[in-house]
């Protein structure tokens, strides 16, 4: 073949495939905008909703599961399609402009992502307006570690009385030489913020095909429905009428509103007989999980050798003369983490993605070397408290693992690492959980017993935060910062302000590490380069996160920030606290009135919540993250020939079983100083003792709007 005949063939596959795709995007559109579903012609909405921001008239959501045997291919297709009355400003702004995916084809795995989109505008005369889709504009979404494509498309026209009817469909075809492959699961929530007239939910699988699904909160039952002509079957579910949920903050829909939790996966007789995690029965819907079927589950996905010689080795050299099994796996748990850290300045400096450890990697790994010191310990498996109890377990995708080491009755949870993670961590998400610990120094298998994993206190994870105030122009307030952060509460500062350069000493201290350039092999001088640029962009860059954080705690707009200083990373010990410290100015602290000064003193406790509305009759249970604390101590130097007035109203106690706050206000050495201290000491609320959570919460608000008043003499 020529290269004149080859480019020629090319040319038409490229054609052919262009066509196909427009062809298919007829298809799907007529599908979507056709009167065969009589639901998506209705306009009139019920009267008992007017008073709604929007209502669903219509809404189909359908999944769709297949393997093409001709191609060795799956393919996954989701359809969404939404008809929406839009009765005020609100819904019109929210939906003046719609995010979808873009097309996608990935070289490496070679997954190819084709989507098919409408849009049209429903005037309250009937006038069709389609919206052309040429005007969308194709966005990148990029952040530390990775990118995505995506488009943008403005709905213009849009007014308080329109019907919005769109639909956003993905049809995924993935190449499979795998003998078992487990397709996304859907939890699916059934309530949403709008009320919904009709709606369907459906998946659609072939017959061999294994379906996990449960219907959790009072959700009805999917519907089985035969399509004996394609070999496949529907799980369907139609509602009418159903109400919308109003957003709660600290709620856990899948915990409390009623959801489908659905999951499709598709096995070769092979792969059934060699990796049976939680599948059942091909074509029956397997909606529980044995205590058992756990069991065998482990001993599957547990059964990975894993090559241990570094740890050994490290364990050989440096904690040879340790016998405390507390010792040896933090010290082994640190080691371990450190190999990551070897491989990310190269990373970092490059922009690229940093390394990652699979929770199921981590914990078969170090079980293994655990055992081979003979030191007891616990595999835990659970499920985040936002998914789903124990109880309700029906895939392996839901679970979370852990190590437990055992030293007596005392218990060292180890968490699958990143680069901050600490012996002794546990995800707040499993704090209170029930759980099942499995021998790992067991000879014959796994028997699984149910534990309940720990709840850190209020104390444990605790902010504390000390600003100081100068005054002296009162045009202009400078502002000191020191916070000393413990437990969950140093997540945020550690991943967002320090970098590897703000650790790097402490790890080459406690570990023989390799010059990161090796990375680029021979090229030392690109990496150097890389880091020159890195390094000359890192202080400002600081700076202008800890403006954005300034300005979204205090708010206040933000100038000058910065002698950012990382006194402690915390990255070594549960109880080792990040203490870091900054200064910022800021001209909106201090208001002039006549001949006085107005100082929003309050505002110095940073930003606070305040319960009010339809927010404080709460029908749900309350699910915080974690129990946590802060306090803080400021301090306001009393500029020359002013009195202080409105201290007052700054002293303030609250305090219930559930958490409280109380703060203080004196004048001393010619300084004001201020103290509160705030605290959720649960990580849980049943509904009927929210009104005592909602007391505490608007004290500390309250506390944050008040003014102290500067009084010339």
């Amino acid at each position: 073949m020529n290269k004149t005949e080859f480019v020629s063939i090319i040319v038409i596959f490229l054609c052919f495939g262009s066509a196909s795709a427009i062809e298919r995007d007829l298809e799907i559109r007529n599908e979507m905008w056709s009167s065969r579903d009589k639901n998506f012609g209705v306009s009139l909405t019920p009267a008992k909703w007017s008073d709604k921001s929007a209502i669903v008239i219509a809404q189909l959501n359908r999944f769709e599961y297949r393997r093409m045997a001709m191609l060795a291919s799956l393919k996954f297709n989701e359809y969404n399609h939404y008809r929406i009355k839009l009765n005020d400003v609100n819904a019109v702004t929210k939906y003046s402009e719609i995010a979808y995916s873009a097309n996608r084809y990935d070289k490496a795995t070679g997954e190819n992502k084709r989507v098919y989109v409408g849009f049209k505008v429903v005037k309250p005369g009937g006038k069709e307006v389609i919206i052309d889709l040429a005007k969308a504009v194709k966005m990148d979404q990029r952040n530390d570690l990775n990118s995505y494509a995506y488009s943008k498309i403005a709905i213009s026209g849009l007014e308080p009385g329109d019907i919005l009817d769109y639909y956003i469909c993905e049809e995924t075809t993935m190449p499979t030489s795998t003998l078992i492959h487990f397709f996304e699961p859907v939890i699916y929530q059934l309530p949403r913020e709008y009320p919904v007239l009709n709606q369907k939910l459906q998946f659609r699988a072939a017959r061999r095909c294994f379906i996990n699904v449960v219907s959790l909160n009072g959700a009805p039952e999917l519907k089985l429905e035969a399509d004996d002509e394609n070999d496949e079957q529907y799980y369907t579910l139609e509602g009418k009428e159903i109400d919308g949920v109003e957003d709660q903050r600290w709620l856990f829909p899948y915990r409390e509103l009623p959801s489908i939790k659905f999951r499709a996966a598709y096995a070769s007789g092979k792969g059934m007989r060699t990796f049976d995690v939680l599948l059942g029965e091909p074509g029956i819907a397997k909606s529980s999980v044995s205590k058992k079927e756990v069991e065998d589950m482990a001993a599957t996905m547990l059964a990975t050798s894993y090559d241990i010689k570094s740890l050994n080795k490290f364990a050989k050299t440096k904690l040879k003369n340790i016998k405390d099994p507390f010792e040896i796996a933090r010290q082994a748990y640190y080691f371990y983490r450190n190999r990551y850290f070897d491989s990310m300045e190269g990373v970092t400096v490059g922009g690229g993605r940093w390394p990652e450890i699979s929770e199921l990697n981590f914990t078969d790994g170090f079980s293994t070397f655990l055992a081979s010191k003979k030191i007891e310990h616990d595999i835990i498996i659970a499920i985040p408290r936002n998914i789903s109890s124990l109880n309700n377990l029906l895939m392996e995708a839901e679970i979370e693992w852990m190590i437990r080491v055992k030293k007596g009755s005392e218990y060292l949870y180890l968490s699958p690492f990143d680069i901050n993670t600490v012996a002794g961590f546990i995800s707040p998400l499993l704090e209170g959980t029930e759980a099942y610990a499995l021998n790992g120094l067991s000879p014959r298998g796994y028997d699984a017993k149910k534990i309940t994993i720990p709840v850190s206190s209020s104390e444990v994870n605790q902010s504390a935060v000390l600003v100081e105030v100068d005054l002296l122009d009162l045009n202009k307030a400078k502002v000191a910062v020191k916070k000393t952060l413990s437990g969950v509460n140093k997540f945020t500062e550690q991943y967002g302000l320090m970098d590897l350069y703000d650790y790097e000493a402490e790890e080459r201290e406690r570990f023989i590490m390799e010059e990161s350039f090796a990375e680029y092999g021979s090229s030392k001088k690109r990496f150097i380069a890389l880091k020159d640029t890195y390094m000359s962009k890192r202080v400002e860059a600081k700076a202008e996160l800890l403006k954005q954080m300034s300005e979204r705690d205090y708010n206040v707009k933000v100038q000058n920030t910065g002698n950012l200083k990382v006194e402690q990373t915390g990255r070594y010990d549960t109880k080792e606290a990040m203490i870091y410290s900054f200064s910022f100015e800021t001209e909106d602290l201090v208001k002039k009135t006549g001949p006085n000064f107005l100082v929003d003193a309050g505002k110095l406790i940073e930003q606070q919540t305040k319960v009010k509305g339809e927010e404080l009759n709460r029908t749900t249970n309350v699910y915080f993250e974690n129990a946590r604390s802060f306090s803080h101590k400021i301090t306001l130097n009393i500029p020359a020939g002013y009195t202080v007035q409105g201290l007052d109203r700054l002293n303030v106690k609250l305090e219930s079983k559930w958490g409280g706050f109380t703060s203080s206000a004196k004048e001393e050495n010619g300084k004001i100083v201020l103290e509160c201290y705030k605290h959720y000491d649960f990580n849980f609320v049943p509904k009927e003792e929210w009104s005592k959570v909602v007391d505490f919460l608007n004290a500390a608000y309250e506390f944050s709007e008040q003014k102290i008043l500067l009084k010339k003499k």
